[in-house]
């Protein structure tokens, strides 16, 4: 399961999905979805819950008593990036 989390991350890096702002859920299950091609919602869930858990994502509750959430990128908030060579 390990391999998945990581091919997610990236997938979600090269994607830049970041620059998209808060989603539901919803929308990170079809992604993630189609990135694997995996289609049970149970296994779906299990990945994201276990990324947000990890702090990849900042959970934002709405007006709808639902939450959005935002994927952080390859850097967290409080580290500006650092460009080596």
């Amino acid at each position: 399961m390990d391999k998945i989390y990581i091919f997610v991350l990236d997938y979600l890096i090269l994607r830049r999905i970041w620059n998209l702002g808060y989603l539901s859920f919803n929308n990170y299950r079809r992604i993630i979805g189609f990135a694997t091609g995996i289609s049970n919602i149970y296994y779906l869930r299990k990945i994201f819950i276990h990324l947000v858990e990890k702090g990849f994502f900042i959970k934002k509750k709405n007006n709808k008593r639902s939450y959005t959430y935002k994927f952080i990128g390859p850097y967290s908030l409080n580290n500006p990036p650092i460009i080596t060579f």
